[in-house]
């Protein structure tokens, strides 16, 4: 018999599990992989980018949901305007010191075993038990407690959480096992979705494919010259089958929603961002003997100025047309890429499930879902593991 079973192995499991063993629970997590936060070692390319101190009362900025209200869910989890400093501090009290650069925050040793190997040492220490290649079949209500059905096993417990994670990086037990237990146990879920992953273009992009270049990105839906859903700057990466990079990555979410809704969603690429009209008028203006390819490729990429050119939908044009081009090329968004390719799930259990001070499900009591399995998904930059580690504590202090 358990307080709490917590099922899922990832980080906002981990933070769940020691804030409620250090309330003097008996806590044993559920994870159908053979080690604890398989995710995690892959995160900011295993240097494991744990938070961000580039934080904002708009959270809108920096998460994505189906709901309209997400922003004050957000904001009665987190509870003030720095949650990087509560995520921190949480790691300090463990004994993980951290480093920052460019407000992106990562362990000291720039490596993920250095949190892995510290909160597997705090969890020992806690004697919270674990069982691993756990594959949850049936959890029921049985009076007061819970009894999950995993194998040939019964656990019963006054507490259940549930912390399966995401569909995303399938290799590293990604899955859809989460949203089955929610739906057997009668929850709301959205349709999931890739984030955080590259967009396809109806274009065919194949002719310029490697190429990086810094860019500007805006995203509309069906009439690209009225709102704007989002914007982002970066480098740019362009490939066989459409647009990378963080900045794309940062934009997928929103572009999902789009798409799922039955709209066009388009991206306007300005290719020229940091330079001055006028000073490309200079060079078009003083220099009218070059070919136009050569010129662009004073600012660009030469295969990317020589696709420009060829994509000009006029074919007499002057220097302000083609300016104005540069500022404004269109690409249109078919897809996004699978979730083998992608770096987190959007959608998932519907917040209005969910009570945002402590996590819990409103129709069950002692039921709790956390992280990834919830309608929130962040940017790149430490936001999803941000997410993840206060939502666990949330569940966990309340217990």
């Amino acid at each position: 018999m358990y307080d709490l079973c917590i099922i899922g192995g990832g980080m906002s499991a981990i933070s769940c599990a020691i804030t409620a063993a250090r309330r003097g629970h008996k806590v044993i997590i559920l994870e159908k992989n053979d080690k604890l936060g398989k995710k995690i070692y892959a995160t900011g390319n295993g240097r494991c980018n744990i938070t961000n101190h580039n934080f904002s009362a708009d959270y809108t900025r920096y998460y994505n949901s189906s709901s309209d209200l997400y922003d004050v869910f957000l904001k009665k989890i987190f509870k003030s305007n720095c949650p990087d400093e509560e995520v921190t501090d949480f790691l300090k009290s463990l004994g993980i010191i951290t480093y920052d650069i460019n407000s992106y925050v990562y362990p000291k040793s720039l490596q993920a075993s250095s949190l892995m190997w510290t909160v597997n040492d705090v969890l020992k220490n806690l004697n919270v038990e674990i069982l691993f290649k756990s594959e949850i079949c049936k959890i029921d209500r049985i009076d007061d407690l819970y009894e999950i059905n995993v194998s040939n096993r019964k656990i019963k417990a006054s507490n259940v959480v549930l912390a399966c994670g995401g569909a995303s990086y399938r290799k590293l037990g990604g899955s859809l096992c989460g949203y089955k237990l929610a739906g057997m146990l009668d929850l709301e879920c959205t349709d999931i979705r890739p984030a955080l992953c590259g967009l396809k273009t109806v274009e065919d992009v194949s002719a310029v494919a490697g190429v990086r270049t810094h860019a500007v990105a805006r995203l509309y839906s069906d009439n690209p010259e009225n709102e704007i859903y989002a914007e982002e700057e970066g480098e740019l990466q362009i490939t066989n089958y459409g647009l990378s990079g963080i900045m794309i990555f940062n934009l997928s979410s929103k572009a999902g929603k789009i798409l799922k809704s039955g709209k066009r969603a388009f991206i306007k690429i300005d290719f020229v961002p940091d330079v001055e009209d006028s000073v490309i008028n200079n060079i078009f203006d003083n220099h009218s003997y070059r070919k136009k390819k050569a010129l662009l490729n004073v600012f660009l990429n030469d295969k990317l100025a020589e696709y420009v050119l060829k994509n000009v939908d006029k074919t007499s044009y002057d220097t302000d047309y083609l300016i104005n081009y540069l500022h404004n090329f269109k690409f249109e968004i078919k897809d996004l890429t699978d979730f083998e390719n992608a770096q987190v799930t959007a959608g998932g259990i519907c917040l209005d499930e969910l009570n945002p001070d402590d996590m819990s499900i409103k129709k069950y009591s002692g039921l709790y879902a956390i992280g990834e399995m919830t309608d929130i998904d962040g940017i790149c930059g430490g936001y999803n593991l941000t997410y993840a580690i206060i939502t666990g504590k949330r569940a966990g202090e309340s217990i």
